[in-house]
C-alpha cells in the first residue's frame, strides 16, 4: 500500500472510533440542571467542533466521493442523533440549538473538501499523506492537540472566572481549541518539511485572514447580547473565512 492508501485506512479507523465516541457521549444520561452549576459546559461549541471533526474524518475516509452526499449523510445523522436523545430516557430533550450548532460544524468543515486538490498543493498533499500513513504520528498529533487544548481551557477558564467572577466556558474552549489546532498544524509542517510552502501560503493569506478575524470579532461584539451562541457563529465564520483565504492563496 502506498502512503495515500495507508493514510486513508487510518482515516477510516479514526472515523469509526470518533463516531462511536461521539454517539456514546451524546447519549449519556444528563444530570438534572441546577440554578447555580459549578461548571457551565460549552455545549453548543462542543456540538459544532465534534460534528465538524466527524465531517473532517469522513472526508478523509474517501468512502463518499461527492461532498454534497457526504454533507447530506452527516446532516441526516445529526438529526437522527438529536431525535434519539429525546426518545430515550436520558433526560435529554430535543434541542434545536444543539442541532443547529452541529449542522453548522458539518457545513463549515465541508467547505474544506478538496482543499488539497489543486496542482499547487500537490507536495503538501503528498507530505501530509506520508505523515498520516504512520499510526504513531496520529497518536502524537492527537496527544499534542488534546493536552494543549485541555491545559489552556482549564487555565483560561479559571483566569476568567477569577478576574470577571463569571464563567466564560465557550470563549475559553474556543481559544484553547484553536491554539491546540495551531500546534498540530505546526507539527505537521515541521514533520513534512513544509516550512517554505507554508510561509508562501501564509504570506498570500494574511490580508484575507485579517479581514476574516476582524469581521468575526465584530460579529461577536454585535451578537454578544443575543440568545444565539456567539462562539459557534464566530468559529463558523473563521472556518469558512480561512477556507476562502486558502482558496485565494492556492
Amino acid at each position: 500500500m502506498n502512503p495515500h492508501e495507508l493514510a486513508v485506512r487510518n482515516w477510516r479507523i479514526v472515523f469509526l472510533i470518533w463516531f462511536v465516541l461521539l454517539a456514546t457521549a451524546t447519549h449519556l444520561p444528563q444530570p438534572i440542571p441546577t440554578d447555580n452549576p459549578t461548571f457551565v459546559s460549552p455545549d453548543k461549541l462542543l456540538h459544532f467542533i465534534c460534528f465538524g471533526m466527524l465531517a473532517f474524518c469522513l472526508i478523509g475516509t474517501e468512502w463518499i466521493k461527492s461532498p454534497l452526499r457526504c454533507w447530506l449523510v452527516l446532516a441526516a445523522w445529526a438529526i437522527v442523533d438529536e431525535i434519539t436523545q429525546d426518545l430515550l430516557p436520558l433526560n435529554r430533550a430535543f434541542s434545536s440549538e444543539d442541532l443547529i450548532a452541529g449542522e453548522l460544524g458539518i457545513a463549515a468543515i465541508m467547505c474544506w473538501s478538496g482543499a488539497l486538490g489543486k496542482v499547487s498543493t500537490k507536495k503538501i498533499k503528498e507530505e501530509v499523506a506520508a505523515i498520516l500513513a504512520i499510526p504513531k504520528n496520529w497518536f502524537q498529533l492527537g496527544c499534542i492537540g488534546f493536552i494543549v487544548t485541555a491545559f489552556l481551557f482549564v487555565s483560561i477558564w479559571f483566569f476568567l472566572r477569577e478576574f470577571f467572577g463569571e464563567q466564560y466556558s465557550s470563549l475559553a474552549f474556543c481559544v484553547a481549541f484553536l491554539t491546540g489546532l495551531l500546534c498540530v498544524l505546526c507539527i505537521i509542517i515541521i514533520k513534512g518539511n513544509l516550512q517554505i510552502e507554508s510561509r508562501v501560503l501564509l504570506k498570500s493569506m494574511v490580508p484575507w485572514l485579517i479581514g476574516t478575524i476582524g469581521i468575526a470579532s465584530m460579529t461577536g461584539f454585535l451578537f454578544n447580547n443575543v440568545s444565539i451562541n456567539v462562539s459557534v457563529v464566530v468559529l463558523a465564520m473563521l472556518v469558512v473565512g480561512f477556507r476562502i483565504a486558502w482558496n485565494r492563496a492556492t
